[in-house]
């Protein structure tokens, strides 16, 4: 995956198009974050001063709820009662018992609510004081003022104010008995901690006390700045706010804010979506440019890929067709001239080919043509010495018929027939000078006899076993040609029973050496003509059907020569439409 050119093309395009985004950003950060850390900075001191107000709401909740437990008319008419056991004092003692854990019910951070009789000593509360982990409930705060409790009288792991508010008559002012009320800090900042998520929170009472803590800060930090001193700095992970806050009672309590400075992904809201919609774009731009790339570069150059292997493989028609760009357009075009050039460039050669090979054809029936013809004359010429009969017209008759073989006018081909009966008009004419010392038999196959060979085929091979064969052995001579089928090849053999020849396999070809017979000069002239009629046939064979059909030669001196051709099987119209 990683060598295909269209992955890289896209990773280039990654490259390209989200370093310089990526730079840009790095330093819109460094811009961003002194005004990021300014409004975060800002941000602490609103969320501190919301913790204030609502701790100071939740306290005025409780004091409020103190104040309508002393004003209510059922607590005054039972705190003023002096027979409680009445049935009167009995259902005010339980209307009493009822507002006060209606209070419990109605503010889930209230602990609990009690009310002491001056008269009698006694406390009412809103849950039994002998349940586990109750509290204390003598009272010992001062009046209308919110005081820590001291933790020896609590048994809850957490934070309590108590609140205390004196029922008095309104003629005599006399105190008659006390409500108060605990109030659970854990409860009342849990809530805060959820919303303003802050790693630390310290509020001390006017004596330094802590009323509430939430963190590692122990507030010595305030113990040591004085208590009228605000602040809201920063260090390096940090921010620090203090606050002094007038509470109910007329005393001033002091605010402890910490919280730890985010990164600058948290401190930016909405960078987080920034970056993935950034990366995502970077993606579909990449993704698109890469698609582009791919549909204007890479599939035409494909598809001329492809053009140029079918024409590698000989296919010259595969033509550039496609409609692209201008450019592609023109390199196609170009394609497409260097294939008709190559096309034109074959036909020409096949074309000299062509002509080469008719002119080696034409060359060696020029050379046959006179070896041939001279032969011919000379049988008519002993003929007329010795018989001077009128029979002449008839070897003149065979001898134009061979002579219009030899010439081709009936093309370059003609059926293995045809090539037999011209070896019957050359014996015609041979009768004449050997008589009936010379037969030739004819044993073809019935199937062959249609098949197409070159004109003058299997002549010039009977006119060797006639003159080199049979003549110089001075008896009679038996000439057989054979032709048969087998699978795909035609079999022409010439066999004769003469002198034999020594068959040697030379650079140039194959060289035969007749036995010795005859004169000097006799000798010399079949040498001399040896070469013509072999030599003929082999380099017909290899001009018409290639180099891997030849001519096999076998032959022992006395006994006799036999020369075997093999051919692939043409028939009739099938090699003119070749």
């Amino acid at each position: 995956m990683f060598n295909r050119f269209q992955f890289r093309v896209l990773l280039y395009m990654l490259l390209v198009i989200s370093l310089p985004l990526v730079l840009a950003m790095y330093l819109f950060q460094g811009q961003f974050s002194a005004y990021s850390k300014k409004e975060l900075t800002l941000s602490v001191d609103q969320k501190h001063d919301q913790v204030i107000a609502s701790i100071y709401q939740g306290l005025r909740n409780a004091s409020d709820i103190t104040h309508r437990v002393t004003e209510d008319y059922g607590v005054l008419t039972f705190v003023k009662m002096k027979e409680a056991a009445s049935r009167e004092g009995k259902e005010l003692n339980d209307y009493t018992n009822s507002l006060l854990s209606d209070q419990m019910l109605q503010n889930r951070y209230l602990e609990q609510v009690c009310l002491t009789l001056q008269s009698s000593n006694r406390t009412l509360c809103a849950q039994s004081a002998e349940a586990p982990g109750m509290l204390d409930t003598r009272i010992r705060s001062a009046e209308k003022r919110f005081e820590p409790l001291i933790a020896e009288y609590s048994k809850l792991d957490a934070y309590l104010l108590t609140y205390t508010e004196s029922i008095k008559d309104k003629s005599s002012l006399q105190e008659l008995g006390r409500v108060t009320l605990w109030v659970n800090m854990n409860k009342l900042m849990k809530e805060l901690s959820v919303k303003n998520n802050f790693q630390a929170y310290v509020l001390m009472d006017q004596n330094n006390k802590v009323v509430y803590r939430n963190g590692l800060y122990t507030g010595e930090e305030l113990k040591s700045a004085g208590r009228a001193t605000d602040y809201l700095r920063t260090d390096d992970s940090f921010i620090h706010s203090a606050k002094h806050v007038d509470m109910i009672g007329g005393v001033q309590w002091t605010s402890y804010y910490e919280t730890a400075i985010p990164s600058f992904i948290s401190a930016f809201p909405y960078y987080r979506a920034w970056l993935i919609a950034f990366v995502a774009l970077v993606v579909m731009l990449s993704a698109g440019s890469a698609l582009l790339f791919m549909t204007y570069v890479t599939r035409p150059l494909d598809v001329l890929k492809a053009l140029m292997n079918r024409a590698e493989l000989g296919d010259l028609r595969a033509y550039w067709t496609s409609k692209t760009s201008t450019e592609w357009g023109q390199l196609g075009q170009s394609y497409n001239q260097m294939l008709n050039r190559l096309e034109d460039l074959i036909k020409q050669v096949k074309r000299e080919e062509s002509l080469k090979k008719e002119a080696e054809m034409e060359a060696l029936h020029y050379q046959l043509n006179p070896h041939f013809l001279y032969n011919t004359l000379n049988t008519i010429k002993w003929v007329a010495k010795i018989h001077k009969t009128p029979q002449i017209s008839e070897v003149v008759s065979a001898l134009v018929r061979l002579l219009q073989a030899s010439l081709g006018k009936k093309g370059e081909f003609i059926t293995l027939r045809e090539e037999i009966g011209l070896i019957r008009d050359y014996m015609e004419i041979q009768k004449f000078r050997y008589g009936d010392r010379i037969q030739v038999v004819s044993q073809a196959d019935e199937l062959t006899l249609g098949c197409l060979v070159p004109r003058m085929f299997l002549q010039p091979l009977v006119e060797n076993a006639i003159i080199h064969g049979i003549e110089p052995a001075k008896r009679e001579g038996v000439i057989t040609i054979r032709t048969w089928l087998d699978r795909d090849l035609l079999f022409c053999q010439v066999e004769d029973n003469g002198v034999g020849m020594q068959v040697e396999e030379g650079s140039s070809g194959w060289k035969a050496m007749h036995a010795a017979g005859g004169s000097r000069s006799d000798r010399m002239l079949r040498e001399r003509m040896s070469g013509v009629g072999i030599s003929h046939i082999r380099e017909k064979i290899k001009l018409y059907y290639g180099p891997e059909f030849k001519m096999h030669i076998a032959s022992k001196p006395g006994e006799g020569t036999t020369i075997r051709m093999s051919l692939p099987i043409h028939q009739g119209e099938e090699l003119e439409a070749e």
